[in-house]
């Protein structure tokens, strides 16, 4: 949540989900109807555009390859690193400024996409969870975070029809994993504040269930 000493009117919104979740149609359509509603609003991502985050998407597209020995780790302490830096260099400035920040990602894509991907089901899994948690500890965190919950089959059917290159955790196995550690993203992140939203219905229907999601926690503009 908001640090005690921040005086500021501005939210963190982060939009979580697997490949495929429409995280950044729905980040963009809430931004634009947040500003229609004259509420600034700014939308990122992460990986950030960022030199660390710059990396990171070399990677994720397969373009750079990691050892393969201890990669997910190694990819944990990347994303770690990019955070804070996009925190600082982008997220703590627009909220000082009132803004409504909105990010494509944050920490719990790395919590369960490094953990699904990195370690065996079982005491290794939990541990290894518990060490990218700890990795994030001085991560801000946001307001609200909607996790979109899709079916790894619309998940799927929607990354074919955007095309492009395969990236590194499309796999349609680890896609099921992931939607379904992303049900149980609570207890993954206690004490963050969480709402789920279907995301396997059309856009504009997943669209009007944010906004209602998000209405106790984000003001309209003035």
């Amino acid at each position: 949540m908001a640090q005690a000493d921040d005086h500021h009117d501005g939210v963190f919104v982060v939009f979580e989900g697997i490949d495929g979740a429409g995280t950044t149609t729905q980040s963009q359509r809430y931004a634009a109807w947040l500003r229609a509603r004259r509420r600034l609003a700014h939308v990122t991502r992460e990986p950030s555009g960022g030199p660390m985050g710059s990396l990171l998407r070399l990677v994720i597209t397969q373009r750079v390859s990691l050892p393969a020995t201890h990669r997910d780790a190694a990819m944990a302490l990347l994303f770690a690193a990019d955070r804070l830096d996009h925190v600082e260099s982008e997220i703590n400035p627009h909220l000082r400024d009132g803004y409504v920040v909105i990010s494509d990602r944050y920490d719990l894509s790395s919590v369960i996409y490094q953990s699904m991907s990195g370690a065996d089901e079982g005491p290794e899994r939990t541990a290894f969870a518990a060490w990218i948690r700890d990795c994030n500890r001085y991560a801000r965190r946001p307001d609200v975070t909607v996790v979109l919950d899709v079916s790894p089959e619309v998940a799927a059917q929607r990354r074919r029809n955007r095309g492009g290159a395969s990236e590194l955790f499309e796999e349609a196995e680890l896609q099921a994993k992931l939607a379904r550690a992303y049900l149980k993203a609570e207890e993954i992140l206690p004490g963050d504040r969480i709402v789920h939203v279907d995301g396997d219905a059309d856009v504009d229907a997943v669209a009007a269930a944010v906004i209602e999601a998000l209405a106790p926690f984000v003001k309209e503009g003035p």
